[in-house]
């Protein structure tokens, strides 16, 4: 994203990310470049009772690149796992839906995000949110124990997509579904210049993919009915938009 400016270049990606996500923790009224926060979500059609509903904290640190609750009903008692879950707004939603009788899980690498997240479930009134802090490559839950899993805006960050969505099918039960928002390059956009310039500091860190190599990856994962349903507007860089994936095990 904008934010990959010239003191960062002797960092790997990994220190890069903790750096960027824990200031958007700490500092959410700071300008990174991108949408954040209530409006942002609004926009990218999140449900105006959840947004009443939950806490203004729970919303301020949340870059929501789409709305994965848009792909399909997540029903009362049911188990969700968010990956790459930050400050935890859309593990809170999650478990609004689900209810006191289902569970959420959500996991993130950042112990800022963790730390603010753990606080935002407990404003919330929310004790069936579980935080976990770990790497999306080696998810720290049994297998198949998800009716459902989500993501928004963090498999494009990851340097080993085919290790982390493959954990992702680990973590689902026969049947579970795939419901996740993510940045994907434009196939049409020119090669990334990085660093530098408008182009987007994740295609810098990992490289984000074309929506059809991300279709090739869940299919060769094991994924079956994998889906690109839309893109979003949501834009990092003119070469970049949010788009929305569905899939199920």
């Amino acid at each position: 994203m904008s934010d990959y400016d010239s003191p960062n270049h002797g960092k790997d990606s990994r220190a890069l990310l903790l750096e960027l996500y824990s200031r958007l923790a700490d500092e959410p009224a700071s300008e990174f470049g991108w949408g954040k926060g209530k409006e942002n979500a609004r926009t990218l059609g999140y449900r105006e009772e959840w947004l009443s509903r939950l806490p203004d904290v729970v919303w301020e640190s949340a870059a929501a690149v789409g709305n994965p609750f848009s792909l399909g009903p997540i029903q009362r008692g049911e188990t969700v796992v968010d990956i790459g879950c930050g400050a935890g707004a859309d593990a809170c939603v999650a478990a609004l839906l689900v209810g006191e009788q289902g569970k959420v899980f959500g996991i993130d690498c950042t112990p800022a995000m963790i730390a603010k997240a753990t606080a935002n479930a407990c404003a919330s009134g929310l004790d069936q949110i579980i935080f976990y802090e770990a790497e999306m490559k080696a998810l720290p839950l049994p297998d198949a124990c998800a009716d459902v899993l989500i993501s928004n805006g963090a498999i494009n960050l990851a340097e080993d997509k085919d290790t982390v969505l493959g954990e992702m099918l680990r973590v689902l039960r026969p049947g579970g579904r795939l419901q996740i928002a993510d940045m994907v390059r434009i196939p049409s956009a020119d090669a990334l210049v990085c660093p530098g310039g408008e182009e987007s500091w994740a295609d810098c860190v990992s490289g984000t993919l074309t929506p059809e190599a991300f279709l090739s990856i869940l299919e060769t994962t094991g994924f079956r009915n994998a889906e690109l349903t839309g893109f979003t507007g949501y834009k990092t860089a003119a070469s970049t938009v949010g788009a929305l994936f569905s899939a199920v095990k």
